[in-house]
């Protein structure tokens, strides 16, 4: 009698450590979740065309030319993003958005922006929201959100010009994750 206690003991406990194995196995099997991105700081390249490119568009022009130099003035955007400086290197996905002029004086570019990197390199796939200035002296957007493997990120991506081979100009994008 008290091996059967026993031998139905051992029954009860195997049971119930098979239970957990499958449910923690279903967890790590039956997840479609993409990995979190783990790195601090990435770089890629956003080839922009232009002249009469069908990725580039005016969405209103200048409020008054006459006073207000181009303020008000404003472009919707799509490009490409690759991996390197080559607009023939893998692609990565597309950087969208637009801009608005702000500036009240001619010459003298400050463009409000706010656009999403579509993201996906293989490994790590989602977006990444961006939002801030851009100037002729330099520009520095602010990180304000993600999805996907980008997902709550925050911190800021500083955009370089590269180089100008008409109808294209490259920028490089260093982005650096906050923790």
């Amino acid at each position: 009698m008290a091996m059967a206690q026993s031998l139905q003991e051992l029954v009860a406990l195997g049971v119930i450590f098979s239970v957990a194995i499958a449910l923690l196995l279903e967890g790590a099997e039956g997840s479609n979740e993409l990995p979190s991105f783990k790195e601090h700081q990435f770089i890629y390249y956003v080839q922009l065309q232009t002249g009469g490119a069908p990725n580039l568009g005016i969405l209103r022009p200048p409020i008054n030319t006459t006073i207000s130099a181009n303020f008000g003035s404003s472009t919707i955007f799509a490009f490409n993003v690759t991996e390197s400086e080559s607009r023939t290197s893998k692609s990565l996905g597309l950087i969208r958005g637009y801009t608005v002029e702000t500036s009240y004086v001619s010459g003298d570019m400050r463009l409000l922006e706010v656009e999403f990197l579509q993201y996906d390199d293989g490994r790590y796939k989602g977006t990444v929201q961006y939002q801030g200035a851009v100037t002729s002296t330099g520009t520095e957007l602010a990180i304000v959100g993600g999805s996907g493997s980008f997902r709550g990120v925050r911190g800021y991506v500083v955009v370089n010009f590269i180089s100008s081979v008409p109808p294209f100009s490259t920028y490089r994008h260093d982005v650096t994750l906050l923790e």
